[in-house]
């Protein structure tokens, strides 16, 4: 036998071996990285969201229970007055429960979903609340601030003429029709005043909430809304935004752009002059 063929044969054997030992080491380094993300990694867990009305309904026909109540923070809103805002968030049961007859009767919690993300300022949740508590430190009290199912997306605390607001973006209707109640659904803004904890419904038809911005001098919110033109319940963002005034004292909500503005800036668009 040519003693050169066999050490050229093994020489091709051995580069075999070495590649797919590069190529296991590879794998398994890949397997270690994204295994430690996902396990350690706080920004990829997300909770569960909202269910709508008619699926919470249906298990609560069926007498189950899918999620708990859950608190996972407490943030100073009101530093004058002592108080608190708790975001009520939940867990999933890992297997459902069935719900009592006391429960149910009791209105025992269920398809109470949410997640929530902290930043300075304000808290800003990717799906959803299902409510908020009002922690009156000086009082020691304790006070829901919605009795209906909702979906809470944006709780922003700001300070407006030397007053404590929480800007609330929330909504309670599945507009789009998908089992859940999120921030995919058309959103309405509240207006929390902390220390008369008076809660106004900014509503505005046809239109979803997208953000807001302060007028200080004026104690006046513009808000930037779009606009559903096709009325699906669905806002996309090829749709036209518009933008609305609200004045905090007369709670009065008015287009902020006068409509014959409006129209000769279309016209302008189109052409027309």
């Amino acid at each position: 036998m040519d003693i050169n063929k066999i050490r050229d044969f093994n020489q091709k054997i051995l580069a075999v071996f070495g590649i797919l030992a590069i190529i296991l080491i590879t794998v398994t380094i890949i397997w270690i990285i994204t295994e430690y993300v996902q396990n350690f990694s706080g920004n990829d867990y997300v909770n569960p969201e909202i269910v709508s009305n008619e699926k919470a309904q249906e298990n609560l026909d069926n007498n189950i229970r899918t999620h708990q109540v859950s608190f996972e923070e407490i943030q100073l809103a009101d530093t004058i007055n002592n108080i608190y805002l708790i975001p009520v968030s939940q867990s999933a049961l890992q297997l459902e429960e069935f719900i009592s007859k006391k429960d149910k009767v009791s209105q025992g919690i269920l398809g109470l979903m949410d997640t929530f993300g902290r930043y300075p300022g304000f808290y800003y949740g990717h799906q959803s609340y299902n409510n908020i508590l009002i922690f009156d430190a000086t009082n020691k009290t304790i006070q829901k601030l919605f009795d209906q199912r909702i979906s809470i997306n944006r709780i922003s605390l700001e300070q407006i003429n030397g007053k404590s607001y929480a800007l609330i973006a929330a909504t309670n209707k599945d507009t789009n029709k998908d089992n859940l109640l999120n921030k995919e659904d058309s959103k309405t803004l509240y207006i929390l005043d902390l220390k008369q904890s008076e809660l106004n419904m900014i509503n505005s038809e046809n239109t979803d909430f997208v953000d807001y911005t302060v007028i200080q001098a004026n104690e006046q919110l513009i808000i930037k809304y779009g606009l559903d033109k096709d009325k699906n319940g669905i806002y996309t963002w090829d749709e036209p935004m518009i933008m609305k005034s609200y004045f905090i004292k007369s709670h009065k909500l008015e287009n902020f752009i006068s409509p014959e503005l409006v129209n000769d800036l279309q016209n302008t668009l189109d052409g027309q002059k």
